[in-house]
């Protein structure tokens, strides 16, 4: 198929190169998607762990705004129901978000904070019986299975989250570092916090700490430190905002400042009647920093929140690029493939039958008109000039051919005349009159003049034959007739004509006149310029490749081969004919007459025997229909 088609070549060609290109921009595309589906995910699981420590942040703050409530208010019950529905609320949304994900555990992890939510709102109830009693008999020591309810729910909250945000580590490590700051600042927080709680009873009982509570206090000190040391580490990153870094830096010194007056205030318990501060102050004192460091907490949940839609929408837009990218590579291949087909083909297949029309002689048909200025512009503009210039040619011939035939017609009655006249002075002028050489030398240029005339008739007809329609006919047939009307020519010579054939059937389209014309020429100088006693043979063959293979073999003097070149051209005579009659068109004549058929004219290397023989090959393609000029 390639073979006969280089359009289809190139249009299987283009399609290979497209479909490559479309493969790989597909594998591209489909790992685009693969980062994007990545990115979704991620942005899906930040924003259901920041749900998740919302509800901790939720719980937790019921601890400092109930305590408050009730040391401050005489009806602390709207702002402890407030605040119980604003942690359902944000409990809510975190349950409903963490079901929306699977991770590892998810159920277990579900039964069991809707298991720690119920319990907590349970014993809201002690916080709402606290808030019955008048304000100088409430006691928030009273509150402590309610404060453990909420801190087991905070901690079963805080798992949720680590499973969540261990898929993201993985997904991002930018994302986890900041989570990682989120939980370091609540752990700071929590800490900070738990400090205060463990201490109230000695503060309100004004009593010096007793070594279990002190252990536990230098605990939670050392907890929440060493979480301050963590939380530095991970700021020092240069990838850390420069607010992150600020907010920090304030936490810190405000818990600094808060846990100095809470030393103080341990330090002077039991040393004199009243306690240091009252219960309203001790929880104002341990609530001071605790704004700041949630700050930190939320600052590093907004920036991972921030990254995660960051990274969802840079994935985004690289799957939208690559979609293009794709739709461009799809676009592309089928405008190549149809600029292939209608700017190479179809101009292609009219130049094609442009040629074809001219390899039969036929001119009148321009050759379609290629606006395109490219390579197949410039040949169709170059076929047309072509066909033209033909066109002109071929009326020039024409014309020459006329001119040749009528010329040689209007001669032949004037020679005729003056060859009848020599004639009678022959018979008048003896051979010992001295004007009979003259009149010798007149009657040979005569002969030569009528040799000339007949020739160019030949001629003249043979090329009006090669524009004609051939018939279908039987080679052999016409080589045997050709060579039968110079057998009574080559009996006057002296010299034995035979015919050879191998018999096959040669059915040919060939012009018969064009055949004829040539064979009569190769015939008659094989008999004329032989020696009497000579041989002439006519042979007819077909080779292997179904080619026919013409030769005329005689055993005269021949022609050297130094000098066939100029015997095949016009008017040429050998020095030793001049005194033969000729015309020295033979040769040249056939010469003309085998390329007209698309043949080849070549001489036989000579035998022992001497003489020549001139081949004529025909290639089976030139016998099929009308003959390339």
């Amino acid at each position: 198929m390639f073979r006969a088609s280089i359009t289809n070549f190139m249009t299987a060609a283009l399609a290979v190169l497209m479909a490559g290109l479309f493969v790989a921009v597909l594998i591209l595309a489909i790992r685009d998607w693969n980062s994007f589906q990545v990115a979704v995910r991620i942005d899906r699981l930040t924003d259901v762990d920041r749900a998740l420590f919302d509800a901790q942040v939720a719980a937790r703050a019921q601890v400092p705004i109930n305590s408050m409530a009730l040391l401050e208010r005489e009806d602390p019950r709207p702002v402890i129901e407030a605040s119980a529905r604003e942690t359902a609320r944000s409990l809510a949304a975190a349950l409903a978000a963490f079901r929306s994900v699977n991770v590892a555990g998810h159920e277990a992890l579900e039964s069991e904070i809707q298991s720690d939510w119920n319990r907590m709102s349970a014993l809201t109830q002690e916080t709402l019986d606290q808030a019955k009693l008048p304000r100088s008999g409430r006691s928030l020591i009273a509150l402590d299975s309610w404060r453990s309810s909420i801190h087991e729910l905070i901690t079963t909250l805080s798992l949720a989250s680590a499973s969540v945000h261990g898929i993201v580590r993985i997904g991002d490590g930018r994302i986890g570092e900041l989570v990682e700051v989120r939980e370091t600042a609540w752990v700071i927080r929590d800490r900070y916090g738990l400090q205060c709680s463990g201490l109230r009873p000695s503060v309100e009982a004004n009593a010096p700490l007793a070594a279990s509570v002190r252990d536990t206090w230098i605990g939670d000190r050392a907890v929440y430190l060493a979480a301050w040391t963590n939380l530095d580490m991970l700021l020092s990153d240069p990838t850390s905002s420069r607010e992150l870094q600020q907010l920090a830096t304030a936490a810190r010194r405000g818990t600094q400042a808060a846990q100095a007056q809470i030393d103080r205030v341990v330090e002077q318990l039991g040393r004199a009647p009243r306690a240091p501060v009252s219960g309203s102050q001790w929880t104002s004192l341990c609530d001071a920093p605790f704004a700041a460091v949630l700050a930190v907490a939320r600052q590093a949940q907004q920036e991972a929140s921030d990254r995660a839609e960051k990274l969802r929408g840079e994935s985004f837009r690289i799957l939208l690029i690559a979609g293009a990218d794709l739709t461009a590579v799809v676009a592309f291949g089928i405008a190549a493939l149809v600029t292939v087909r209608r700017r190479f083909a179809r101009p292609m297949r009219h130049l094609t039958a442009s040629i074809d029309r001219f390899s039969r002689r036929d001119y009148s048909t321009p050759v379609p008109g290629i606006e395109s200025p490219d390579e197949l512009g410039s040949m169709a503009n170059a076929l047309e000039t072509l066909r033209t210039g033909a066109l002109e040619a071929e009326r020039l011939q024409l014309a020459m051919n006329r001119f040749t035939s009528d010329a040689s017609h209007q001669m032949r009655t004037p020679l005729a005349i003056l060859r009848s006249h020599i004639a009678v002075l022959e018979s008048q002028i003896g051979a010992a009159h001295p004007a009979h050489a003259s009149l010798v030398d007149v009657r040979e240029a005569a002969d030569r003049l009528q040799r000339l005339l007949i020739q160019l008739l030949k001629l003249a007809r043979a090329e009006a034959a090669q524009a004609e329609e051939a018939e279908s006919s039987d080679l052999a047939e016409i080589v045997a007739d050709t060579a039968r009307e110079y057998a009574q020519q080559a009996k006057g010579a002296g010299v034995e004509l035979q015919f050879e054939s191998d018999g096959l059937p040669c059915s040919t389209r060939l012009s018969r006149i064009v055949i004829h014309e040539i064979l009569s020429n190769l015939i008659d100088n094989a008999i004329r310029y032989n020696r009497p006693g000579g041989r002439v043979i006519v042979r007819l063959r077909q080779e292997r490749d179904a080619a026919i293979v013409l030769e005329v073999e005689d055993n005269g003097p021949g022609i050297p081969e130094s000098e066939w070149p100029q015997a095949l051209t016009r008017f040429y005579r050998m020095p030793r004919d001049q005194a033969r009659s000729g015309s020295g068109l033979g040769l040249a004549i056939v010469e003309s007459l085998v390329s007209s058929l698309g043949g080849r004219l070549t001489r036989a290397p000579e035998s022992d025997s001497g003489g020549l023989t001139v081949r004529i090959v025909i290639p089976r393609a030139s016998q099929a229909g009308r003959h390339a000029p």
